[in-house]
């Protein structure tokens, strides 16, 4: 199982480092574009398109694995601080039930709708261009994908109690251990 879960986070560094690189070249493209603007009077065709329908869409989608597998998304812990540690891993097995359930739906609707755009070949128009945005919207169930895989992967380690091989905080080890 440990093998799994070190295979999980090399796909999250992946994803890491691909949403790490749109952020640098969303902030390049976009100053370039200002300054090409406003200096020039000659902006770059295509930028809201592009950074709208692929920097931001990645960065966003290809992030959800990384926050699950850190357990960084946010949290109320105030209530469950307070029931026994038993409790706070089954509550944690629920959690990550709902949510393989919830990024699940949005990963095969995200690939139904993928499939759609890829096959009409999807573009938009901005200025005198056409820029096809159907591959962007594969990032929406790869991501999604991702953090069904490390969802389940997690369950399955809380309830069988193994090692995970995950690069979680030591206090969420602890939790499951317990």
């Amino acid at each position: 199982m440990v093998h799994v879960g070190k295979a999980l986070s090399g796909l999250t560094k992946i994803g890491s480092l691909l949403g790490t690189i749109c952020i640098v070249l969303m902030m390049l493209h976009v100053t370039a574009d200002v300054v090409g603007r406003y200096l020039f009077n000659a902006p770059l065709t295509g930028t809201i398109v592009i950074v709208g329908h692929y920097y931001m869409i990645i960065v966003v989608f290809i992030a959800l694995g990384v926050a699950e597998e850190k357990n960084s998304h946010i949290s109320v812990e105030f209530l469950t601080d307070m029931m026994p540690r038993t409790f706070q891993g089954w509550l944690s097995v629920f959690s990550g039930l709902f949510t393989l359930f919830v990024f699940g739906l949005l990963a095969i609707s995200g690939f139904t709708e993928a499939m759609k755009k890829t096959n009409s070949g999807a573009s938009m128009e901005q200025g005198s261009s056409l820029i096809a945005i159907w591959p962007s919207y594969w990032a929406i169930p790869l991501g999604a994908g991702l953090i069904c895989l490390i969802a389940a992967y997690k369950v399955l380690v809380r309830v069988f109690k193994t090692p995970n091989g995950l690069h979680e905080t030591l206090e969420d080890d602890e939790i499951v251990h317990d």
